[in-house]
């Protein structure tokens, strides 16, 4: 079954959510630098790039951060 969503969820709240860029990609980034942009196609590929790499993260919005800390890919924490 195909990712729909990959989210940040404190307390229970969906607080931020990975989006395209204005390219059309996902960027993710490895762990600990914020250079080297990964720019991925789809959620699919993402939450693979996401769970082989523990601590690597995603751009999400609001806010166009790096989040790779309480990641939920389709509810389920990465």
């Amino acid at each position: 079954m195909p990712v729909e969503r990959i989210e940040k969820i404190v307390d229970g709240k969906v607080v931020q959510r990975a989006e395209r860029a204005s390219d059309g990609c996902f960027v993710c980034l490895g762990a600990g630098t914020n250079e080297g942009p990964i720019k991925l196609h789809s959620l699919d590929e993402v939450a693979e790039f996401l769970r082989r790499n523990p601590r690597s993260g995603v751009r999400m919005n609001p806010g166009w951060s790096k989040i790779s800390e309480h990641i939920f890919i389709d509810v389920v924490p990465r």
